[in-house]
């Protein structure tokens, strides 16, 4: 009877364990980006809150179908930086060529951030009597901005609605420096946030 090699168990399990490792990493490696979007069941909701940071325009197009399908009556556009998608006045030329009426439209004008906007919409939302908001961005900064809504604005449902469609992805996110970027830099400002107590 042949002597049985040493090595050959060993080096059958260690495969096993990297193809089972590997079969893993293929189901769950998505994961990360995928908790990065926050998705409620659509409702109707008395404004939508579009946040600036939006160069293709993806949040604004988003949150103006909302408005002119009757799931809110106000768009509340934010953005104090300039340059377009980035002020809330560029957020308002694309909605009103979309066929937003200009009397449904407000702004804030002064943020330079995600809690800065929430910050400066609350007198807004507080003089139009707004109860339930939809909290419009990119996917993958929707999570971080629901919960700074959350915290910010007390008294008022925050519904969260991601743009749709939107160019991000979650899958496959680790393949491409840029989509590595957004989603490490996100987990980064997610957690400072959360040691601000600003979500």
């Amino acid at each position: 009877m042949a002597a049985l090699d040493p090595t050959t168990r060993p080096r059958s399990t260690m495969t096993t364990f990297l193809a089972v490792l590997l079969a893993l990493a293929a189901v769950f490696a998505d994961e990360p980006a995928r908790f990065l979007i926050a998705r409620d069941p659509p409702r109707v909701t008395d404004a939508v809150l579009v946040l600036a940071g939006d160069p293709d325009y993806e949040r604004t197009k988003s949150g103006a179908s909302l408005v002119l399908a009757g799931e809110a009556r106000l768009l509340i556009l934010t953005g104090g930086e300039p340059g377009p998608g980035d002020s809330a006045e560029s957020l308002r030329q694309v909605a009103l060529g979309l066929g937003v009426p200009p009397e449904s439209i407000r702004m804030e004008q002064v943020s330079r951030s995600t809690h800065e906007s929430m910050l400066a919409v609350r007198p807004i939302l507080e003089q139009e009597g707004v109860r339930t908001l939809a909290v419009v961005t990119s996917p993958y900064h929707q999570r971080r901005a629901v919960w700074a809504a959350r915290r910010t604005l007390p008294g008022i449902e925050i519904v969260s609605r991601p743009a749709d469609p939107a160019s991000w992805k979650p899958a496959g996110w680790w393949k491409t420096r840029w989509n590595r970027k957004i989603v490490l830099g996100e987990y980064l400002k997610l957690t400072y946030y959360m040691l601000r107590g600003w979500a």
